[in-house]
C-alpha cells in the first residue's frame, strides 16, 4: 500500500474534551486498507461519495477495497486523553491546553492512519475551534476565517513526513518571534511565561545556522516553533517544525543557573539536529531508533561546544552520556544498539542510555577514527541521498565508508549488533606493549565476545599510535623502551582500560583523568580492585583543579555515602570539604557549576555546613542562582520542624518550573521521613506535575534518612505512577536508577515485590535495577 496524502479536518470541543473529524486519505493498494486507530471511533467510511462497510476492533479499522487507487474518506471522533500520549490535556494554573505526543506509535490515538515511520505522506490540517483559542501545528496557517463564535484555521501542507512527527496544540499561547532570517523562529508558552523566551530563541537561531553549514542542507520548513508544554512526559519531542519541550527544558533567562542554561541549550540543539536527522531522513523501522537518537545526541554536543567552547561540552558528554551508557551496558540486562522490534509495544523500552548515550559514544569513537571532515562529508552525503525518505543503519555506514575510505561497515557491527563493550588490559615490558580484551561486566563475570577496538595511545609523552585490536590479545613493538603510556586518548573510545601497573601512566588531560576515575570506580564495583586501591586514587585527587574529574569523584563518593553513610562518610566528606575551598571563589561557568554540585552534596552530608549555608536564605532572591538549590535544601534540613508549610507556600507561588523545582528539592531533603512522604503525596493531588515524578524519585532516593519511607510510598502508589506514564517506557528507566540505592538492605523484599507485581512496560528497567542493586549491595 502507498499513502500519498492526508487532508484532515478536525473540530474541537475544548470544554467537553472531545473532537470529531473527517479525513481524506489519498492512497493506492492492491488489497484491503488497514488503518491504525486506538481509542478513536470511526463512524463512517466513504469511497467516491458512497458509504462502504468497514471492520473495527480496539486497534485497527479494516476497509475492503481490492485493487484501488484514489481517495478514502473517513469520519471519526475521539476524546482528549488524560495520560501523556496521543492528544492529551496538559493542565496549568486553572486552565489547560490540548497537546500531542506521538512518538513512537501514538498518532493512531488521535487520527486513523498508517502509523508506521516508513509510510511517509503529506499532511494538510484544517482545525475548527472556539474563536478565542490558538492552534499550533507543523506548518504556518495559510488561511484563518470565522463562523460565528468559531474560528477555522487552514494550515499549509507539510512535506512528506512520518505520522509520529505530526504536532497539534490547542489553547491559549503567548509567542515570541525572531524574524531576523529564515526560517522564522517562534517560542510559544502558556500565558505569563513568555519572559523566558529570548535566550532559547537566540540559541535556536544560532544552532539552525550551525546545522545548515554542517549538513550543507537548508532547514526545510518556513518556521521553527519551540513550544513549552506545562505537562510533558519526555524532555522534548522533535515534531517537524513544531518542537515540544518541558518548560524546564526550554525556558531560561539571565537569572537562570549555569546548569539550567546548559540543559536548555543541549535540548534545543538535540531537537534541532532531528529536523534533518530523523525528520528529513527518517528510520525505516524502530529497530533503527538509535540512528535517530544517537545521532541527535552526538550532534547536540557538537553544536553546543561550537557555540560555547567555555562550557567544554565534550566533557559534559562523557559525564552525562558515555558514563551512563557504559554502566547500563555492563549489566546482563542490556541490549545491542540495533534491536529487532516486532511490535510497537516493544519500542518504548528502547528509549534508554544505550540508544542515546552508547550510540552517540560509538559515533564519537568512529569520528575520532575517521577524522572530523571525512565524518561530516559522510553525513552530508547520507542526508542528501535520503532526503524526504527512509533509511537504515547500513546506509549511514556506507556513506561514512565512501567518504573516508576506511572499513566502517566492517567495524560497526561489532558495536551495533552485539551488546556490551571490552575491558582492555595493558601490560608493558621494555619496548613491548601487550593488549588483552575481554567483555567488561559489573558483576565480575565475562564472556567470549570480541570487539573491533580502534585503540589510541600515547607513549613516552609524545608518540601517538592508532591501531585496531580485532583479536583477544595483541602485542605491539614501540621500537623504544616504554617509560610512560596512556590508552584511549581524550576518552574517545567506548572501552575501559586497566593498567597492570598504574605507576607507568603518562600525564593526562581532564578527559583522560575522568576516564581513569570512571574506570576504576567500575573496577571497584566489579571486584577487580580492592577499596584500598580506589581510595588511593581518591586521595591523589583531593586537590584536583580540573572540573570534570572533580564532578565525577563527587558523584561517586556521594553514591557510596548513600549506599552506606557510616562506612564512606569520612572519605566523602574529606573530598567535598577539600574541593569546596578550591571552587568557592571561581566565577567562570564551569567553576560555578562544579561548586553548586559540591555544596549540594555537602548540605546533605554535613549538618554544620548546612547550618552555615542556610543563613543565606534571608537574601535568597539576590544570591547567585547557582547556589539556590543548595541553600534551599540547607534551609529545609536545618529548620525542618517549622518550615514545611513555608517552603510549600513558596513552591505554590512560583510561576516557573525552574524555580518550583528548587523548592521541591528542598522539601525532598527533610530528614524526617513523614515530611518526605507528605511531599511525595503532593503528586497525588496534582500539585506536583505528573511529569515530575520521574525527576524527583532519583533525587529523593539519595535521602538516606527517608529511604524506608520512600520505598513504602512507592509501593503504595505504584499503580498511580504507572497510569501517569502508560504508553511510555519512562518509569522503567527511572526504576533502573532508583532501585539500586533505595533497595540497599532490603534486596529480597524489592525482588519479591516486583515478582508479585509484574510491570511488563517497565520490566527491563526493573530487572536492570535489581541487578545493579545486588552489585551495589556488595559495597554496603
Amino acid at each position: 500500500m502507498q499513502i500519498d496524502s492526508y487532508d484532515v479536518f478536525i473540530e474541537f470541543n475544548f470544554k467537553g474534551l472531545q473532537y470529531h473529524g473527517i479525513e481524506k486519505i489519498k492512497l493506492s493498494t492492491e488489497d484491503k486498507v488497514v488503518l491504525d486507530a486506538e481509542g478513536v471511533k470511526v463512524t463512517r467510511v466513504r469511497i467516491n461519495g458512497k458509504s462502504v462497510d468497514f471492520l473495527s476492533d480496539e486497534k485497527t479499522v479494516t476497509i475492503s477495497t481490492g485493487n484501488f487507487s484514489g481517495i478514502i474518506e473517513v469520519e471519526f471522533e475521539g476524546k482528549v486523553r488524560d495520560d501523556l500520549v496521543g492528544m492529551y490535556i496538559a493542565p496549568y494554573d486553572n486552565s489547560y491546553i490540548f497537546t500531542t505526543q506521538f512518538e513512537s506509535s501514538h498518532a493512531r490515538k488521535f487520527i486513523p492512519c498508517v502509523d508506521n515511520p516508513s509510510y511517509k505522506a503529506e499532511f494538510k490540517f484544517t482545525v475548527k475551534v472556539d474563536k478565542d483559542l490558538d492552534v499550533i501545528s507543523n506548518m504556518p496557517p495559510q488561511k484563518i476565517y470565522y463562523e460565528g463564535d468559531k474560528k477555522i484555521i487552514e494550515f499549509l501542507k507539510t512535506p512528506k513526513m512520518s505520522t509520529y512527527l505530526i504536532y497539534m496544540g490547542v489553547g491559549k499561547f503567548e509567542e515570541y518571534y525572531d524574524y531576523s532570517s529564515q526560517p522564522i523562529v517562534i517560542v510559544a508558552t502558556v500565558p505569563g511565561k513568555i519572559l523566558k523566551a529570548k535566550i532559547p530563541a537566540d540559541f535556536a537561531r544560532k544552532f539552525i545556522k550551525f546545522y545548515e553549514d554542517y549538513y550543507g542542507i537548508k532547514y526545510q520548513l518556513p518556521k521553527a516553533h519551540f513550544i513549552a508544554i506545562p505537562e510533558f512526559a519526555f524532555g522534548a519531542m522533535e515534531n517537524w517544525g513544531a518542537i515540544t519541550f518541558r518548560e524546564t527544558a526550554l525556558l531560561a533567562d539571565e537569572n537562570s543557573s549555569v546548569r539550567q542554561l546548559r540543559r536548555v541549550a543541549e535540548v534545543i540543539a538535540h531537537e534541532l539536529a532531528h529536523q534533518w536527522f530523523g525528520d528529513l531522513v527518517t528510520l525505516k523501522w524502530w529497530n533503527d531508533l538509535w540512528l535517530n537518537e544517537s545521532f541527535a545526541t552526538f550532534m547536540s554536543y557538537k553544536a553546543v561546544n561550537w557555540l560555547h567552547p567555555d562550557w567544554d561540552y565534550w566533557g559534559e558528554f562523557l559525564y552525562s552520556e558515555t558514563a551512563g551508557a557504559m554502566e547500563k551496558d555492563s549489566l546482563h540486562i542490556t541490549h545491542p544498539i540495533e534491536v529487532e522490534v516486532k511490535k510497537p509495544e516493544e519500542i518504548e523500552q528502547l528509549f534508554d542510555d544505550i540508544s542515546y548515550g552508547k550510540g552517540a559514544s560509538i559515533l564519537r569513537m568512529i569520528e575520532s577514527y575517521m577524522g572530523e571532515e571525512e565524518f561530516r562529508k559522510g553525513i552530508s552525503n547520507y542526508l542528501n541521498k535520503f532526503s524526504f525518505s527512509n533509511a537504515e543503519g547500513k546506509d549511514l555506514w556506507n556513506s561514512l565508508e565512501e567518504a573516508s575510505g576506511k572499513p566502517i561497515s566492517n567495524i560497526m557491527p561489532s558495536w551495533i549488533v552485539q551488546e556490551g563493550y571490552p575491558l582492555i588490559t595493558v601490560k608493558v615490558k621494555d619496548n613491548i606493549i601487550k593488549f588483552e580484551q575481554r567483555r567488561f561486566m559489573l558483576d565480575g563475570s565475562t564472556d567470549d565476545k570480541i570487539y573491533m577496538v580502534p585503540l589510541t595511545l600515547e607513549v613516552n609523552g609524545n608518540k601517538k599510535i592508532s591501531l585496531l585490536l580485532d583479536s583477544k590479545e595483541k602485542e605491539y613493538n614501540v621500537g623504544e623502551k616504554v617509560n610512560s603510556i596512556k590508552v584511549n586518548l581524550n576518552r574517545a573510545g567506548f572501552y575501559r582500560v586497566y593498567y597492570d601497573d598504574l605507576r607507568i601512566l603518562g600525564s593526562m588531560n581532564h578527559l583522560e583523568k575522568f576516564g581513569l576515575i570512571n574506570d576504576y570506580f567500575s573496577f571497584l564495583l566489579a571486584g577487580i580492585i580492592p577499596f584500598e586501591e580506589y581510595e588511593k586514587i581518591v586521595q591523589s585527587m583531593m586537590n584536583e583543579e580540573s572540573y570534570l574529574p572533580v564532578l565525577e569523584l563527587a558523584s561517586q563518593l556521594f553514591k557510596l555515602y548513600a549506599i552506606n553513610p557510616k562506612k564512606y562518610s569520612s572519605l566523602a566528606l574529606q573530598f567535598h570539604e577539600s574541593q569546596e575551598k578550591i571552587w568557592r571563589t571561581k566565577t567562570d561557568a564551569l567553576g560555578k557549576l562544579t561548586y553548586s554540585n559540591i555544596i549540594e552534596n555537602l548540605v546533605q552530608m554535613d549538618y554544620n555546613f548546612a547550618l552555615e549555608l542556610s543563613k543565606e536564605m534571608a537574601n535568597f532572591s539576590s544570591i547567585d542562582p547557582n547556589k539556590k538549590d543548595a541553600v534551599a535544601r540547607a534551609y529545609a534540613i536545618v529548620n525542618e520542624d517549622s518550615v514545611f508549610d513555608e517552603i510549600l507556600d513558596k513552591y505554590r507561588k512560583e510561576k516557573f518550573d525552574e524555580e518550583k523545582m528548587t523548592y521541591l528539592k528542598a522539601m525532598l531533603s527533610f530528614k524526617k521521613p513523614y515530611l518526605v512522604s507528605n511531599t511525595l503525596s503532593l503528586s497525588l493531588t496534582g500539585e506536583i506535575k505528573k511529569q515530575d515524578i520521574v525527576r524527583i524519585l532519583p533525587i529523593v532516593a539519595y535521602n538516606v534518612e527517608a529511604k524506608e519511607a520512600v520505598w513504602s510510598w512507592l509501593k503504595t502508589y505504584m499503580d498511580n505512577i504507572r497510569k501517569y506514564y502508560q504508553g511510555t517506557g519512562i518509569l522503567g528507566r527511572v526504576l533502573s536508577d532508583v532501585l539500586p540505592i533505595l533497595g540497599i538492605g532490603k534486596e529480597k523484599e524489592v525482588e519479591d515485590y516486583f515478582n508479585k507485581h509484574p510491570m511488563p512496560e517497565s520490566e527491563k528497567g526493573i530487572r536492570q535495577g535489581i541487578e545493579k542493586l545486588k552489585i551495589f549491595s556488595r559495597l554496603a
